[in-house]
């Protein structure tokens, strides 16, 4: 049986950042990941400047989208517009996890695709992780630390604490890919957001372009195609926009993001990161964030716990406070409180203005911020 300091379930951005930190620190550090890689993942792929941070590495250009986008569109549930600048990094992220793995293992981390954590117990002072290559007889592996980074559909939370997922899918999202005659009235370096209950009951519609690909999408409780339908015929007609779907990509997830104190770190030597312990935010629209946060705090968690015998899960818990508490706030904030148009409109009358200047601000505080301490946006 191999021995590892610390085995991480998931190759995706908090596993892979955790990695690496850990790999660095000298901890022999083993990521597994479910899937082939590179593989796609639905995801907007779009994050804010202090993304570069939380990594801890600068993005390189051939691993970003040949469009960058520069600015910001907002639409309100009755048609009226504004759109102000504000740079953020565009990618795919096949590409960019798989960079992200690759920089794991040049700094020393074990990787390993194509195999899926199918059971794992506490023994005494370690985990015993059984794990089965596709089509191979299945593993078994032994690690004091246990990271459980494998997002929404965690096995392993789903074993630890199975009252934390519903029986059918929630909160189904739908992308449209469009290969298109031209950008019509569209800019190809704009985020377009669509605040109407019509199109999305769960925070915005979008559209954005990756490469020479349109993607439009949408999310909603209730026939999420029709929904999507209506935006992509919206777009089109509003911008003038030309072409043909050419892929279509949904998802949905049992996880129960709504439920309340829904973000667990863990107990003991295991720890959730990233999806995983419930970090996505839907009122942001964001998870990549706190899950690149998560990834590289749990690290340091465990290694400042290996060098003053402190649990780690009491430091995790700690430096990820914040966090927690945001998250806790914005999901009373979700579109689902909202019942038509018209109170969504008068909500977003009264906190935009007041939001978008504490996110200006934010954004310049984070150029300056140490990386432990930056303020998730938009704020």
């Amino acid at each position: 049986m191999e021995d590892f300091d610390v085995v991480i379930i998931g190759g995706s951005i908090a596993g892979s950042v955790a990695g690496r930190y850990l790999a660095e620190a000298g901890m022999r550090t083993l990521i597994v990941e479910a899937a082939k890689t590179p593989r796609e993942k639905p995801c907007s792929g779009i994050q804010f400047g202090y993304f570069e941070k939380l990594l801890g590495r600068k993005i390189p250009k051939d691993k970003l989208c040949q469009n960058q986008l520069k600015s910001l569109y907002m639409e309100y549930p009755n048609g009226k517009s504004f759109k102000v600048p504000f740079s953020m990094l565009n990618f795919t992220r096949d590409v960019f996890d798989n960079w992200l793995n690759e920089i794991a293992v040049e700094a020393g981390a074990n990787f390993r695709d194509g195999v899926r954590c199918t059971e794992f117990e506490h023994k005494q002072q370690s985990f015993i992780v059984k794990l089965r290559p596709k089509h191979q007889d299945i593993e078994q592996v032994r690690t004091k630390y246990l990271i459980a980074a494998d997002g929404l559909t965690s096995s392993i939370r789903r074993k630890l604490k199975p009252q934390d997922f519903s029986q059918k899918p929630l909160a189904p999202t739908m992308n449209y890919y469009l290969r298109t005659i031209g950008d019509g009235d569209l800019d190809p370096h704009t985020l377009y957001q669509f605040w109407n209950l019509n199109y999305n009951n769960l925070m915005f519609a979008w559209a954005y372009k990756k490469n020479d690909l349109w993607v439009i999408g949408t999310g909603h409780t209730d026939n999420v195609i029709k929904r999507c339908d209506m935006l992509l015929k919206y777009v089109k007609n509003t911008f003038r926009l030309q072409g043909d779907i050419v892929k279509r990509e949904g998802y949905a997830s049992t996880f129960r993001l709504d439920a309340p104190n829904h973000v667990f770190l863990g107990t003991n030597n295991l720890f959730f990161a990233g999806d995983a312990a419930g970090l996505v935010d839907m009122y942001r629209g964001l998870g990549m964030d706190a899950a690149a946060l998560s990834g590289r705090l749990v690290a340091k968690a465990i290694i400042k716990s290996e060098k003053n015998k402190i649990p780690a899960i009491k430091l995790y818990e700690k430096k990820m406070r914040k966090v927690i508490v945001k998250i806790n706030k914005n999901s009373e904030k979700q579109l689902l409180t909202y019942k038509s148009n018209d109170e969504l409109l008068r909500a977003l009358k009264k906190s935009f203005l007041k939001m978008g200047i504490s996110t200006l601000f934010a954004n310049l505080l984070n150029k300056i911020l140490p990386p432990n301490k930056i303020k998730l946006l938009p704020t």
